[in-house]
């Protein structure tokens, strides 16, 4: 039996989908997947405590039973430390690691229980280049892209520009962009160089949302700027299909405290890709696992100046992003397939 430990996987986090996945290719290929997740049982303080309790009371069987055990996040490592006592001999323990968790700071913080495991499954060769110094067995298996059939072309792109990002707008999660973004789009409309009908669709929530508005607003910039919210996903399929490339300048930066930001890998870049989108998007970081500059995107460092530069580009040669899409779904398909995901999946848990 295969004990898989994720996040409330009711929640559409992408984690939580990457767990979802991960158990249905184990089962389609015949294994006996048990899947335990942490759950509130309750509002408030009360109801973390009490849904910790349970998944605590619902592991001890299930680590007596498991032979292999995989982690979808260091932090479910702890719990697993913490009854040791009840593992089995001959059980192994694997964690998938991804991105920002794992990198700076994280990683000394967490480097005890990464060693404890006897191999980690990391999201993309740039985070398995961060934790190279643990010493640690680490395979690279790519997520996949579920949210368009491979068999299906894509649709055209729109005849007037239109770029999409899909990002949470969280103060903890402030490095997605959003704001060089506007600042980019604010110095091509000063200089009258944004295109009659150019559209940004913005799409997610958080708590920095209403700040991001109202700066738009501030700016003027509400004609060219459009906030979507959460979407569904059937709406964010359309919301790809209406864009001409994708746009999520994320970049990686460790701080003086060692705090990282980044991707880890950016499961939206593929889902642009397998929709036919270029993407744009910062030149460290997972996503260059993906992304290949001057061919599938654009990869470029964090700054105005260069993010300009890329969309005067796309002004200017309408045809390019239809050709640099085209590119990026080849890509997709040649080496980031679901196929690939299952292959890499069971051979790094040798099963």
């Amino acid at each position: 039996m295969i004990l898989l430990l994720s996040f409330d996987v009711r929640r559409r986090g992408g984690i939580e989908r990457l767990t979802l996945q991960v158990k249905q290719t184990l089962e389609s290929a015949g294994h006996s997947v048990v899947l335990l997740t942490p759950k509130k049982l309750g509002p408030g303080w009360w109801g973390r405590q009490l849904g910790r309790l349970s998944f605590l009371l619902q592991l001890i069987p299930a680590l007596c039973r498991s032979q292999m055990v995989l982690s979808m996040h260091v932090l479910l490592l702890q719990p697993v430390n913490w009854l040791n006592w009840c593992r089995r001999s001959d059980q192994t323990l694997t964690c998938w690691v991804h991105g920002i968790e794992v990198w700076g700071s994280n990683c000394t913080s967490h480097q005890e229980a990464l060693k404890r495991c006897h191999s980690l499954i990391a999201s993309s060769h740039f985070t398995k280049e961060q934790l190279a110094p643990l010493g640690c067995d680490i395979k690279v298996v790519h997520p996949m892209a579920d949210l368009f059939d491979p068999t299906t072309p894509p649709q055209p792109l729109p005849a007037t520009l239109t770029l999409l990002t899909v990002a949470r707008m969280c103060r903890s999660e402030m490095y997605k962009g959003h704001g060089l973004i506007v600042d980019a789009l604010h110095q091509l409309q000063r200089q009258n160089e944004l295109p009659t009908g150019f559209q940004w669709e913005v799409v997610g929530e958080g708590d920095q949302r209403p700040e991001l508005m109202q700066r738009v607003q501030e700016l003027g910039m509400q004609k060219w700027v459009c906030f979507l919210g959460s979407l569904s996903d059937q709406q964010l399929r359309s919301a790809f299909q209406r864009s001409s490339a994708f746009l999520m300048p994320s970049p990686f930066v460790v701080d003086s405290q060692g705090h990282a930001s980044g991707e880890g890998f950016g499961i939206v870049y593929l889902e642009a890709a397998m929709a036919g989108r270029a993407s744009i998007a910062c030149n460290e970081g997972g996503q260059t696992d993906l992304i290949q500059d001057g061919k599938t995107g654009w990869l470029i460092p964090p700054n105005i100046s260069a993010l300009m530069t890329v969309l005067r580009t796309l002004i200017d040669q309408p045809g390019l992003a239809a050709i640099r899409g085209t590119q990026a779904r080849d890509h997709a398909l040649a080496h980031f397939s679901i196929q690939r995901f299952k292959k890499q999946l069971q051979e790094a848990l040798r099963l």
